[in-house]
Protein backbone atom coordinates (compact mmCIF):
# COMPACT_ATOMS: atom_id res chain seq x y z
CA UNK A 1 0.00 0.00 0.00
CA UNK A 2 1.31 3.32 -1.15
CA UNK A 3 2.10 5.37 2.06
CA UNK A 4 1.06 9.33 2.04
CA UNK A 5 4.14 11.73 1.60
CA UNK A 6 4.94 15.29 2.25
CA UNK A 7 7.27 17.86 4.65
CA UNK A 8 10.58 16.84 6.51
CA UNK A 9 11.10 13.12 4.13
CA UNK A 10 8.10 12.05 6.50
CA UNK A 11 6.16 8.89 5.51
CA UNK A 12 2.99 7.38 6.44
CA UNK A 13 -0.45 9.62 7.74
CA UNK A 14 0.73 8.94 11.20
CA UNK A 15 3.39 11.45 10.55
CA UNK A 16 1.25 13.70 8.08
CA UNK A 17 -2.36 13.33 9.73
CA UNK A 18 -2.98 17.24 9.44
CA UNK A 19 -5.53 16.73 6.51
CA UNK A 20 -7.11 13.92 8.17
CA UNK A 21 -7.73 16.19 11.70
CA UNK A 22 -8.74 19.71 9.55
CA UNK A 23 -11.86 20.48 10.57
CA UNK A 24 -11.93 23.22 7.34
CA UNK A 25 -12.86 20.16 5.10
CA UNK A 26 -15.65 17.95 4.93
CA UNK A 27 -14.76 14.45 5.34
CA UNK A 28 -15.92 14.12 1.50
CA UNK A 29 -13.27 16.30 0.19
CA UNK A 30 -10.63 14.28 2.95
CA UNK A 31 -11.25 11.04 1.72
CA UNK A 32 -11.12 12.63 -1.81
CA UNK A 33 -7.56 14.03 -0.95
CA UNK A 34 -6.40 10.97 0.63
CA UNK A 35 -7.76 8.75 -2.47
CA UNK A 36 -5.99 10.80 -4.74
CA UNK A 37 -2.85 10.99 -2.36
CA UNK A 38 -2.35 7.02 -2.37
CA UNK A 39 -3.34 6.43 -5.74
CA UNK A 40 -0.45 4.42 -7.42
CA UNK A 41 2.40 6.54 -9.72
CA UNK A 42 1.60 7.04 -13.01
CA UNK A 43 -2.39 7.02 -12.14
CA UNK A 44 -4.89 9.05 -13.63
CA UNK A 45 -7.80 10.14 -11.75
CA UNK A 46 -11.44 10.33 -13.60
CA UNK A 47 -13.31 12.78 -12.05
CA UNK A 48 -15.98 12.29 -14.27
CA UNK A 49 -16.32 8.86 -12.93
CA UNK A 50 -16.40 10.06 -9.39
CA UNK A 51 -19.08 12.36 -10.49
CA UNK A 52 -20.90 9.37 -11.60
CA UNK A 53 -21.04 7.85 -8.26
CA UNK A 54 -24.48 7.91 -6.13
CA UNK A 55 -24.87 11.07 -4.39
CA UNK A 56 -22.14 12.69 -6.23
CA UNK A 57 -22.11 15.14 -8.87
CA UNK A 58 -19.95 17.31 -11.11
CA UNK A 59 -20.50 20.18 -8.58
CA UNK A 60 -20.23 18.04 -5.51
CA UNK A 61 -16.10 16.70 -6.76
CA UNK A 62 -15.85 20.17 -7.53
CA UNK A 63 -16.70 21.77 -4.58
CA UNK A 64 -14.30 19.29 -2.62
CA UNK A 65 -11.45 20.20 -4.54
CA UNK A 66 -12.53 23.87 -3.85
CA UNK A 67 -12.08 23.29 -0.37
CA UNK A 68 -8.93 21.06 -0.77
CA UNK A 69 -7.74 24.22 -2.36
CA UNK A 70 -9.35 26.86 -0.03
CA UNK A 71 -7.69 24.81 2.76
CA UNK A 72 -3.99 25.29 0.28
CA UNK A 73 -3.67 20.89 0.20
CA UNK A 74 -4.58 21.49 -3.57
CA UNK A 75 -3.09 23.91 -6.49
CA UNK A 76 -4.92 23.62 -10.08
CA UNK A 77 -4.36 25.50 -13.28
CA UNK A 78 -6.07 25.37 -16.57
CA UNK A 79 -3.56 23.89 -19.62
CA UNK A 80 -5.08 24.04 -23.53
CA UNK A 81 -4.87 20.11 -24.56
CA UNK A 82 -4.69 18.78 -28.20
CA UNK A 83 -7.82 19.45 -30.18
CA UNK A 84 -8.96 22.36 -28.17
CA UNK A 85 -9.80 20.58 -24.62
CA UNK A 86 -9.37 22.11 -21.51
CA UNK A 87 -6.91 20.19 -18.71
CA UNK A 88 -6.32 20.85 -15.07
CA UNK A 89 -3.20 20.06 -13.70
CA UNK A 90 -3.55 19.75 -9.74
CA UNK A 91 -1.04 19.33 -7.39
CA UNK A 92 -2.27 17.64 -4.58
CA UNK A 93 -0.22 17.65 -0.70
CA UNK A 94 -0.62 15.51 2.49
CA UNK A 95 -0.18 19.00 4.44
CA UNK A 96 -1.75 22.40 3.79
CA UNK A 97 0.19 25.65 3.06
CA UNK A 98 -0.41 29.49 2.35
CA UNK A 99 0.01 30.39 -1.27
CA UNK A 100 3.90 32.03 -0.71
CA UNK A 101 4.58 28.42 1.00
CA UNK A 102 3.41 25.83 -2.35
CA UNK A 103 5.76 26.89 -5.10
CA UNK A 104 8.72 24.94 -3.24
CA UNK A 105 6.65 21.98 -1.80
CA UNK A 106 6.38 18.65 -3.19
CA UNK A 107 3.15 17.14 -4.52
CA UNK A 108 1.27 14.50 -6.35
CA UNK A 109 0.80 16.20 -9.83
CA UNK A 110 -2.42 15.20 -11.55
CA UNK A 111 -3.90 15.77 -15.17
CA UNK A 112 -7.46 15.89 -15.86
CA UNK A 113 -10.37 16.72 -18.30
CA UNK A 114 -12.22 20.01 -17.13
CA UNK A 115 -15.07 18.63 -15.87
CA UNK A 116 -18.23 20.51 -18.12
CA UNK A 117 -19.82 22.00 -14.82
CA UNK A 118 -16.79 23.86 -13.78
CA UNK A 119 -15.99 24.50 -17.28
CA UNK A 120 -19.62 26.37 -17.95
CA UNK A 121 -19.15 27.95 -14.37
CA UNK A 122 -15.40 29.19 -15.17
CA UNK A 123 -16.36 30.41 -18.74
CA UNK A 124 -19.40 32.91 -17.81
Amino acid sequence: MRKIWGGDGAGGLGVNDALMKDARLSAAARGLAVHLLLLPEAATPDLARFAARPGESEATIEGYLGELESAGYLRRRRLAGEGGRVYEEATVYAQAAGADELPGRVGRVFRWPVLMGARARNAG
